[in-house]
């Protein structure tokens, strides 16, 4: 069994805000990505940086980030993914600064990251990163994976999200499949059972398991 993984957002209030950390925008950040291993991005600010509810994100290990597209993971879950097994990937240090400062480090038009240094730890979460893979595992099967009854190779589909193919059909690489690994034709991360266990075991807060059929 694989999965895809999103964040268990059941601890916001209904019409609550669902975002653990908003970004703190800088010049150029609408065309970062660090979901495909193909891009090389050197970010500048080097340090991406948030602010969030601290409170709300102690203790958890995958946070629901502005903008979606970047895996938030706390350094506990990559460690406990390293000890599964090894997966080439690149870890893209953030800082969280507590809520109740975001007028200090946050303002202007448009709005960027001001001056403000903050040195107090009980401000700021240094505990997460954003993780990105550096390999690309080719191995969809794009005749057994269906579309709504159409083989992938023929339903014109280019990119596929978490429920839109049934069966997904994976054909392991030699070696087998590391916990976490990216497969072009899929929009998201896909984990091992083993990965899975492994981070339950652990006992890693915030994550929300999507078993592909």
């Amino acid at each position: 069994m694989m999965y895809a993984l999103s964040t268990d957002v059941s601890h916001a209030k209904e019409n609550a805000d669902i975002y653990d950390a908003h970004l703190i925008e800088f010049d150029g950040f609408e065309d970062v990505t660090f979901f495909d291993p193909d891009i090389s991005y050197q970010p500048q600010p080097r340090v991406i940086e948030y602010y969030g509810n601290l409170e709300w994100i102690a203790g958890r290990d995958h946070l629901c980030p502005t903008p979606m597209g970047w895996l938030l993971l706390s350094r506990r879950m990559v460690r406990v993914l390293d000890e599964v097994g090894p997966f080439r990937h690149r870890l893209i240090p953030t800082v969280i600064y507590a809520e109740r400062i975001k007028h200090l480090v946050y303002s202007g038009y448009p709005r960027r990251r001001t001056w403000y240094p903050v040195t107090d730890p009980a401000l700021k979460s240094e505990d997460f990163v954003i993780l990105q893979l550096l390999d690309r595992t080719d191995c969809l099967d794009r005749e057994r994976t269906l579309v709504k009854g159409v083989p992938f190779d023929q339903c014109g589909e280019e990119l596929l999200g978490y429920d839109d193919a049934e069966p997904l059909v994976l054909r392991p690489p030699p070696g087998g499949f590391p916990p976490v690994f990216f497969v072009p034709e899929l929009a998201f991360y896909c984990f091992t059972e083993e990965a899975r266990q492994a981070c339950e075991q652990a006992g890693l807060k915030g994550l929300w398991w999507h078993p592909q059929p």
